[in-house]
């Protein structure tokens, strides 16, 4: 017997869902490979990391978050002198840091000590700006902040603010050190843009996006020719940039990006999952002034976030080349097409990448009729198997998956809470994680295990229940042809073995009408004795063999003559 389940089309089909979800992940994670950092030899027109570098040196050398004066003034400086060495020729706009009349200001000087409050109330936030003409007014401004963050401990109730002990390599070194770099590439092609650039190098964006809010305040005129901010930022220190945040009906600017950037690494997902976040960025703030806007950051090696380890030592190359290569390539599109599109548009786009170098993008309306029609295919299976499903097995498997998902997850959260108020984790969930990676590898060890131990057992009763199925279909097959056989042997008594068409159970049951009360098959022990068919020879167990009694009587376990069937098995018959 042979069981189709192990066939050659069988086994087809049954690796076909494998198969497609291994190269489902392959696609995946080729997205997520990063480029190899270019050396400082590369060709002068092209993004260097290892160039890059000497900026987040410079810059990330010391915390300098706006708390500590003397750091924070020399890394001024460092940013000054960065542009200052290109032969431009940057703009301080010096502006008060807690302008109490603005409701961030006020809520981060409130948190201040008094002694804070007394030092602080009278600094500027100090934004950097570096104006690059083109032949046209159309502008593109590049945008990140050289603070470094603050630090937070618990007071009581209340949460009491400190000057930190970040370098800011990662956040927002980066960004200044990508802006400097693609700015000294474009210059280094000798030709004047066809369209303006504007660097903004903010401050005090560690203590509620102060210097952009100063900005829009104080210098909003300055930006009225800007079609396009590109900001960018580190919630992490490796892996990919990712482009996480768009403006709001961002068919054109979507479009644009993914166009002119090589290797992007991005889904309309995440803006859908970011605007509902609690994170801010600069962007929080140019976003209601109307800018088409871009936002992107790494995320990897968060746990160097905002903390001492946020240092040029933990800095990851191939990231700082990932953001340079889409930075540089975006801009130098903007900066030397003189026909650059209008950004701005009536819809939004979807859009994710297939695999490296493969993005599919559609418009927002054709993706809600690709939900509808989905919806619609979904409700008329359901309708269509409607009688044969069995929803108790279905809302069991969905109830099955659910709580150990759950479960997983919820144990995950309170071994970080515990870690945390015993202190072998950051407060805040900000700083270097010795349990991190245990936590992650046992939760997803766990949770696929507990899985696959559901999905295999429902399959296994998947397949008994089948074989069920088939051997209750089968014996009842060899029931009606054994009456009917019986039948035809009392009506015509002769050798019915030598029709072609006789089948082996209505031989059998011929065979023993007439001897009685008796087993017409013995389980394990059904064989026929032709001498020219010696695999027939062999016992045959199927799914259906079963002792199956003549209606006339006779000895159990009685076998067929010799010589009967000699060229039909029912046995062969496949399922």
């Amino acid at each position: 017997m042979t069981d189709r389940r192990f066939s050659a089309p069988g086994l087809t089909r049954r690796l076909l869902a494998p198969i497609a979800a291994l190269l489902g992940l392959v696609a995946g994670l080729s997205v997520l490979i990063l480029p190899s950092p270019a050396p400082t030899t590369a060709d002068p027109t092209t993004f260097s990391a290892e160039r890059a570098m000497a900026a987040i040196n410079r810059l990330a050398d010391e915390p300098h978050s706006v708390l500590r004066r003397e750091a924070h003034d020399r890394a001024r400086d460092d940013v000054v002198g960065m542009f200052s060495d290109l032969g431009y020729t940057p703009t301080v706009h010096s502006d008060p840091l807690f302008d109490l009349s603005s409701p961030r200001a006020k809520e981060t000087f409130d948190a201040l000590s008094a002694e804070q409050q007394a030092e602080f109330k009278d600094a500027p936030a100090e934004t950097i700006v570096v104006d690059v003409p083109g032949k046209s007014e159309r502008t593109m401004a590049l945008m990140a902040h050289y603070d470094s963050a603050i630090g937070a401990e618990p007071d009581g109730d209340s949460v009491r603010l400190t000057a930190g002990d970040s370098h800011g390599a990662g956040d927002d070194g980066y960004g200044v050190a990508v802006i400097v770099e693609t700015l000294r590439a474009l210059k280094a092609e000798g030709r004047q843009p066809e369209n303006s650039l504007k660097i903004v190098i903010t401050d005090a964006e560690e203590v509620g996006l102060l210097g952009a809010t100063n900005e829009m305040r104080h210098h909003r005129a300055d930006y009225e020719n800007v079609d396009l901010v590109l900001n960018l930022e580190a919630r992490g220190t490796s892996g990919p940039a990712l482009m996480f945040e768009t403006s709001a009906n961002n068919s054109a600017v979507a479009g644009y990006f993914l166009s002119h950037v090589k290797q992007p690494v991005t889904s309309s997902l995440f803006p859908s999952l970011y605007a509902r976040m609690p994170n801010l960025t600069d962007m929080t703030v140019l976003i209601p002034e109307g800018f088409t806007v871009l936002n992107i950051a790494a995320i990897g090696n968060a746990e160097h976030y905002h903390h001492a380890t946020d240092a040029p030592r933990y800095v990851d190359h191939s990231t700082v080349q990932h953001y340079g290569d889409q930075v540089l390539g975006l801009t130098r599109t903007w900066a030397f097409d003189g026909q650059a599109p209008t950004l701005t548009a009536d819809g939004d786009l979807h859009f994710f990448q297939l695999w490296r170098g493969l993005t599919v993008r559609y418009p927002a309306a054709v993706g809600t009729g690709l939900g509808c029609l989905a919806v619609i295919a979904a409700l008329g299976a359901v309708a269509v198997r409607a009688r044969s499903l069995r929803w108790k097995r279905v809302l069991g498997s969905v109830w099955g998956l659910t709580w150990r998902a759950v479960s997983v997850s919820a144990a995950a959260g309170l071994l970080q809470r515990g870690a945390m108020a015993m202190g072998w984790a950051p407060i805040y969930g900000v700083g270097p994680n010795p349990l991190l990676v245990w936590m992650f590898a046992g939760g997803a060890l766990i949770g696929a295990g507990l899985t696959a131990h559901f999905v295999v057992r429902r399959w296994k009763e998947g397949i008994g229940a089948g074989d069920s199925r088939r051997g209750a279909a089968l014996a009842g097959s060899r029931l009606r042809a054994a009456h009917g056989a019986g039948t035809r042997h009392r009506l015509c008594p002769g050798p019915h073995h030598a029709r072609p068409g006789a089948d082996r159970a209505g031989a059998e049951a011929g065979a023993a009408s007439g001897r009685g009360s008796g087993g017409l098959y013995q389980r394990g022990d059904l064989r026929t004795h032709d001498p020219a068919h010696p695999r027939d020879a062999q016992p045959q167990r199927g799914v259906g063999d079963r002792v199956l009694r003549d209606r006339a009587g006779g000895a159990a376990g009685t076998r067929a003559p010799a010589g009967w069937f000699p060229d039909h098995r029912v046995d062969q018959q496949q399922f």
